[in-house]
């Protein structure tokens, strides 16, 4: 009796095999489904990083009134300042402890010496309210108020001036009533306390099962309507009643490589997203404080990934196994995954418990017990209901996929497996191909994140240990701090844009001298991109001060204090250290990446422009991902810098010359900042990041353009293939 047990269990496993094995053959479906996390969270991460660094600065900027005087403003300012107008400590508590401030706006001598009254400055949009004094006849001040309806600011500065007055009346009476009739009782006293201890409340628990739904859906898909209506449709799928293997083991089969692919998709995404958030610093708001990484939470998280995912690939098995093509299957299953997010909305909302009828409910008691796990919440008798209802529908859902299954049952092996996708090529080629280089684009993204928010943490204690108590970096210390940085970054940009295209060269056996096009140069072509970057950095830095008009990104204060920080810290350091890591290393690792190995193998699918320009957008986005937050302020002149070397790039058949250009224009620009001071007798206002003077941009643009020809009249008599041959 046991060997008919061992052999139907044989085949079951044997079934499972191939069926992963039918999975894993198409390598873009698996690296789309495993990799995509790593390249979408760290970007959400900065992104959300930068929304929060703008919002703690907008909260930091002060209110603007509009007066029709100085004399105006001075009143105004000494009435909301005064001690009497102060609002009472815990009122002050309850706002984070910060005091509103005021800026005062003169309308009697503004832009271009037009007046205005202050009505006319709250219209424009100048100021955020308007504020006009005058006196009564019996000696009474009045002050009036106007704000824009609709406008927060302008309504919150209203209330806020509005509140201090109020107070100030207060305490003005009360000075007033104490001596009228002896001692002044005040007809009430207010005794404001706390218990208990200040935590943070964790939004872990109202997110996360959100996620888990999204993130389930997304890998199971594909394989589910792949295993099924497309074997179907490709016509792979032979006579269950020809094979001895029982219908319901091939269905088994198709369902374990459905939920396999569906907990490595999960798995991916949950690593991914709590790996980023820890590293970007935003793990205290899922958390509520705690920095740490949140190992019982993802070990929680897990284990309801396995119950979600069993159930959610049996019903998408139960759908497609009825589908007869692929386009019927995503029909089917289009309008599932939008019910599919109604319950995962349910989260969000408060009040929604994990009892009753919510307990047995398929999809709803699965993401309200993966709330209350979270929370800390969860009731035992409700948790097993939901459990048990879950397995029970998981259950009926494999029965319903077994009887519309039907007799197309596949038995053929696939010669692929999981081990081909690490299998070098055979054959030596010229090139990448574009799957190559959509690959190390997806890796690019999260090794850069992990090791560059790794340095600023690093970094980071090397400073507070420096400061030690002290208010202030000496000198050397903040040079050594300066020259341990630039290392570490040449060393990151190494080991990341270097290191990763180079490796998937080897690997794809892509030849080095065609994928990297280290082909040899004319020297006119050198000529001119050492021209155009004589003249090129100053257009990148007009190019990176019109943003900021132009609304795109723009420097903050704090910013700008920190940019004159580096400035300082550069004239300490070596400028020979300066051009070999700021100018040198970039130089040399960018144009190998995105000029040689991107260039290379999208050139083999593009036209000279379509990869000039799509290599270019890629070159200005990874300088926008920098850190833990978006540097926005720096897309259009990377961009821009991007577009003339991918020209250059093309033109001469090679990526020396831009090598070349691109050492040129990084070096004049941390030269120029570390000489400054130097220059300011030239009429260059550097610290203030303000536009260039004429001359230096007629001169520097003018010197740009020369190159520009002098490469175009060095190339022109070249032929350009599409990829260049090896001599």
């Amino acid at each position: 009796m046991s060997k008919p047990h061992s052999t139907g269990t044989g085949r079951l496993w044997r079934l499972c095999q191939k069926e992963l094995k039918e999975t894993s053959r198409d390598r873009r479906t698996i690296v789309t489904l495993c990799l995509m996390p790593l390249l979408v969270y760290p970007l959400l991460s900065m992104a959300l990083n930068r929304f929060l660094l703008s919002s703690d600065t907008a909260a930091q900027v002060p209110y603007k009134i509009s007066v029709a005087s100085d004399e105006a403003g001075n009143r105004l300012d000494a009435l909301i300042t005064s001690p009497a107008a102060m609002p009472p400590e815990a009122i002050l508590k309850s706002s984070s402890g910060t005091l509103a401030t005021f800026q005062y706006f003169n309308t009697s001598d503004t832009v271009d010496g037009v007046p205005m009254t202050p009505i006319e400055a709250l219209e424009r949009g100048i100021v955020d309210i308007a504020a006009d004094l005058s006196v009564a006849e019996d000696g009474q001040d009045i002050i009036e108020l106007t704000s824009f309806a609709g406008d927060a600011n302008s309504e919150n500065a209203r209330r806020i001036l509005v509140e201090r007055m109020q107070w100030f009346k207060l305490a003005y009476a009360e000075q007033i009533a104490a001596p009228q009739r002896g001692p002044y009782r005040s007809p009430l006293k207010l005794v404001i306390e706390e218990i208990g201890e200040a935590k943070q409340a964790s939004i872990l628990a109202t997110v996360v099962p959100l996620v888990l739904v999204l993130m389930t859906i997304t890998g199971a898909v594909y394989p589910a309507i792949d295993l099924t209506a497309g074997e179907r449709e490709r016509g792979t799928m032979e006579a269950l009643m020809a094979s001895p293997v029982p219908r319901f083991y091939v269905l088994i089969a198709k369902y374990v490589a459905v939920v396999t692919v569906a907990l490595l998709t999960a798995l991916a995404n949950l690593l991914a997203m709590f790996t980023t958030l820890w590293l970007g610093g935003l793990m205290p708001l899922l958390t509520g404080g705690e920095a740490g990484f949140p190992w019982i939470s993802v070990l929680q998280i897990l284990g309801l990934l396995i119950l979600f995912s069993g159930f959610f690939s049996a019903v998408l098995l139960s759908l497609t196994s009825f589908a007869r093509s692929f386009k019927e299957a995503q029909a089917y299953l289009i309008p599932v995954m939008l019910l599919a997010l109604t319950p995962g909305m349910l989260s969000l909302m408060p009040g929604v418990e994990l009892a009753g009828p919510l307990a047995i409910t398929p999809l709803v008691n699965i993401v309200l017990l993966a709330r209350e796990v979270l929370g800390g919440t969860v009731q035992p008798a409700a948790a097993a209901a939901a459990v048990a209802s879950t397995i029970a529908y998981a259950a009926a859902a494999l029965g319903i996929a077994a009887r519309l299954f039907g007799s197309d049952a596949v038995t053929r092996t696939s010669e692929q497996s999981i081990a081909s996708l690490f299998r070098r090529p055979a054959k030596w080629t010229d090139v990448p191909s574009p799957q190559s280089a959509a690959l190390v684009l997806a890796l690019l993204v999260p090794i850069y994140f992990v090791l560059s928010n790794l340095l600023m943490q690093y970094l980071g204690g090397v400073k507070a240990g420096m400061l030690s108590g002290e208010t202030d970096l000496t000198d050397q210390q903040a040079a050594g701090l300066q020259i341990r940085s630039m290392l570490l970054s040449a060393v990151t940009l190494i080991l990341v844009f270097g290191s990763v295209p180079t490796i998937a060269a080897w690997f794809g056996r892509n030849r080095f001298k065609s994928t990297f096009r280290l082909f040899a140069p004319s020297i006119v072509a050198v000529i001119g991109s050492i021209v155009i970057g004589l003249g090129a950095w100053a257009v990148a830095h007009e190019a990176f001060v019109a943003a900021e008009w132009f609304g795109i990104g723009g420097l903050s204060e704090e910013r700008i204090a920190q940019t004159r920080k580096v400035l300082k810290a550069w004239k300490l350091v070596p400028p020979w250290l300066l051009l070999a890591t700021l100018a040198a290393t970039p130089a040399i690792i960018e144009e190998l990446c995105f000029r040689g190995f991107l260039f290379s193998s999208l050139r083999k699918v593009l036209s000279p422009w379509k990869t000039i320009l799509l290599t270019s957008l890629l070159f200005g986005l990874f300088h926008v991902l920098t850190g833990n937050a978006l540097l926005i302020e720096r897309f259009i002149p990377s961009t821009l810098l991007g577009l003339v070397l991918g020209w250059i790039a093309y033109r001469s058949g090679s990526v020396l010359p831009g090598m070349a250009m691109h050492f040129v224009h990084n070096g004049l620009l941390e030269l120029v900042g570390h000489y400054h001071e130097s220059l300011e007798f030239l009429g260059a206002d550097f610290d203030n990041q303000t536009h260039l003077p004429p001359t230096w941009i007629a001169v520097a643009t003018s010197i740009a353009i020369a190159g520009l020809i002098i490469v175009w009249l060095g190339t022109r008599s070249k032929s350009l293939p599409s990829s260049p041959k090896l001599s």
